[in-house]
């Protein structure tokens, strides 16, 4: 029974130290998209869990939330995620993109992609939203790469 309640609190430590704050110095995630004023929170971490019988790959895990006090236009698409890094771009397009919808004023843009990043160094995120026949883009500067153990 002590060696449950003691998992138990280690994984709610543990989880609480991958969040970064949304404080840092250098963001600013607001946009409007569609007349309706947006902000931009991303949350991007590599896995460093240990495998048994697999190579530990350095894919960048990625939740990009959208949240509005408006309800978020239905017609719009993701088109993309351009994530920048010292001088170096890498572009995600939309089929590679996974859309969740929370709520009408809270999407998340997720995915998994293999990168040769260096998680000891900010990077900067444009989301590429399209709606009608205008694409709109948010922005996020300075996102610290978490290591998730």
């Amino acid at each position: 029974m002590k060696m449950r309640l003691l998992v138990g609190v280690l994984s709610i430590g543990l989880l609480g130290g991958c969040s970064s704050d949304q404080a840092a110095e250098g963001r600013n995630p607001q946009s409007v998209v569609e007349s309706t004023q947006s902000t931009l929170s991303s949350h991007l971490w590599i896995n460093m869990m240990p495998t048994i019988g697999e190579l530990q790959d350095t894919q960048l895990h990625g939740s990009l939330y959208i949240e509005s006090t408006q309800v978020l236009p239905v017609d719009m698409d993701v088109q993309s995620v351009l994530i920048r890094q010292d001088g170096r771009s890498w572009m995600i397009h939309g089929e590679y993109l996974d859309l969740r919808t929370h709520s009408p004023n809270q999407w998340e843009v997720a995915f998994v992609w293999q990168f040769e990043i260096n998680p000891d160094l900010p990077v900067d995120i444009e989301l590429a939203l399209k709606t009608n026949d205008s694409v709109e883009r948010l922005t996020e500067k300075n996102v610290e790469v978490q290591r998730v153990y």
